[in-house]
């Protein structure tokens, strides 16, 4: 049986699952409710570009091997949202689904796979 933190890294790894599929449940339906030109949107972009940096940097100084790699797949992948959701605002609107949809499945496979190597007996 896990232990309760790794259990809580589990269930947090199934909450950006979660995301994900919303994110691509929303490109799918093509119905955006936001203008991805506004200052707050670029805002919240660079904040969370800035957090995936920061949480990839941060995980060289854990010194277990899984839970390393765990924070590094995290962190490059929500730098890598950020990123996206930063491109919205220069994209064709066109491409706002894939975009989007693109987030999602990166949200759901980085859920996916650090969830199984959290999971997985030492």
């Amino acid at each position: 049986m896990l232990d309760l933190l790794r259990l809580f890294r589990v269930v947090n790894e199934m909450i950006f699952v979660v995301i994900g599929a919303l994110l691509l449940w929303v490109a799918f339906a093509g119905r955006f409710l936001f203008d991805p030109r506004q200052p707050s949107w670029l805002i919240l972009a660079g904040v969370v570009i800035a957090w995936g940096i920061y949480t990839w940097r941060r995980a060289r100084r854990i010194a277990a091997p899984r839970t390393r790699l765990a924070m590094k797949i995290g962190g490059g992948s929500v730098a890598l949202v950020g990123l996206i959701m930063a491109s919205l605002a220069w994209a064709p609107f066109a491409w706002a689904g894939a975009l989007l949809g693109t987030a999602g499945g990166i949200f759901v496979v980085r859920g996916l796979v650090t969830a199984v190597i959290l999971a997985l007996p030492a």
